[in-house]
């Protein structure tokens, strides 16, 4: 049964044994199924194909411009700095494209990820030197920039307020500064804290909606 009725049968199925390879690769490596992973890596290439037909050529990934219109629309995510962050996070290059790979293993951890590959996942977003370690003005930057977005006024002194309260609640061995311990360590007993330094993950509401509309039809069938 067609997993996608705006695509033509024949190019459905030509696109799946395109990438059955991949799938079976994926599967060993995200939260998904065989069937799940299919209608994820549609969802990418219908994206290829969009972006192809809009520029009258052949693309062989997805653009970052397309995978933050992806975060906007459906996971409500639109910070810049943020995503900025994310993709760091989320793949180490500096191109301007987004392989399957990186599509798929992203939506896993969005929609299926357990709290460890998350607390990593989120340390690695604010671990802005990649370094290991959050230090104390790192911790500014990020916490002014959520303060800005919010409109809040006299930001220097909201910023230093909650970044003394922050260190104190996670710098676990007092050195000043957050390590991946000390943020596992914290966050393992707060799950709460996970996003204290900006969204870095969709809600769960959005989370929901996602998995209903796409992954779902993946499991009928």
């Amino acid at each position: 049964m067609s997993l996608d009725l705006t695509l033509k049968p024949g190019e459905e199925i030509r696109f799946l044994s395109k990438v059955s390879g991949t799938v079976r690769y994926l599967v060993k490596r995200t939260h998904f199924s065989t069937r799940e992973l299919e209608v994820v890596l549609l969802i990418y290439y219908k994206l290829l194909k969009d972006e192809a037909d809009g520029l009258h050529g052949s693309h062989q990934h997805i653009t970052r411009h397309q995978f933050s219109a992806v975060f906007d629309i459906v996971f409500g995510m639109s910070d810049e700095v943020m995503l900025g962050r994310i993709y760091a996070a989320l793949d180490r290059g500096v191109s301007s494209y987004v392989t399957m790979e990186t599509w798929a293993t992203t939506l896993s951890l969005f929609l299926r990820g357990t709290l460890e590959e998350k607390i990593r996942y989120c340390f690695q977003v604010y671990d802005i030197q990649g370094e290991g370690i959050i230090r104390r003005d790192h911790m500014m930057l990020l916490m002014r920039n959520a303060a800005i977005r919010h409109q809040e006024e006299d930001v220097g002194e909201i910023v230093k307020d909650l970044v003394d309260i922050i260190l104190h609640r996670m710098d676990v061995d007092r050195d000043g500064s957050i390590s991946f311990e000390d943020y596992q360590q914290t966050v393992r007993q707060t799950p709460e804290l996970m996003e204290c330094f900006g969204q870095a993950l969709p809600d769960r509401v959005r989370v929901n909606a996602f998995s209903k509309t796409f992954l779902d039809r993946g499991s009928k069938y």
